[in-house]
């Protein structure tokens, strides 16, 4: 093995990132009896990739670079456009309310909210209960997933007097405009 070897092999470490025991190379190039003149060349040649080595490890920072930062979430493919179907007029109120005008023949609500929890499934019943005829507003829970509302007004013999159906509320759509869908009513 020559000297030219021994160096190379520190060139190649010291290129990888790696540190050699640089000991242990000056003792092999001692070891192969070289004539003094050579083996004092070897030697100044093996300080300078030393010295490379070392000025490489004073700019290499200390520590690992960050972590990439995450990739922004999506948002979901299927967005729900906010709809209304009914004979009755709803719109936005203070807040998350949604109101209407009172209907001296409506004698109760009913009132159902539903959400849809995956964009492709259906919508599951989260909250439902009845409202007296005098109400004219509700709070809606709104949030990521799309909501349906169902106010039902019915008349003191239980018939169907007024209705709607708003879907697709979330609190991003909420000041959207609301496309109204015809009715057969």
């Amino acid at each position: 093995m020559e000297a030219d070897e021994v160096i190379d092999e520190a060139r190649a470490l010291v290129a990888r990132g790696g540190t050699p025991d640089w000991k242990a190379l000056r003792d092999r190039i001692r070891a192969l009896r070289l004539g003094r003149n050579a083996q004092r060349d070897a030697l100044q040649r093996l300080e300078r990739v030393g010295a490379v080595h070392r000025a490489r490890a004073s700019v290499t920072p200390k520590t690992p670079p960050p972590a990439p930062a995450p990739a922004p979430l999506r948002k979901p493919v299927l967005r729900t456009r906010p709809t209304i179907t009914g004979n009755m007029d709803v719109r936005r109120g203070d807040g998350d309310a949604l109101v209407w005008r009172r209907e001296p023949s409506v004698t109760s609500w009913e009132l159902r909210v539903s959400a849809k929890p995956d964009p492709r499934g259906d919508y599951e019943v989260r909250k439902s209960g009845e409202l007296p005829g005098e109400a004219t507003s509700v709070e809606l829970p709104l949030g990521d997933e799309p909501l349906r509302v169902h106010l039902l007004g019915r008349a003191r013999n239980g018939r169907l007097v007024r209705r709607a159906i708003v879907s697709g509320l979330t609190r991003e759509t909420w000041t959207e405009r609301w496309q109204r869908r015809a009715s057969a009513s």
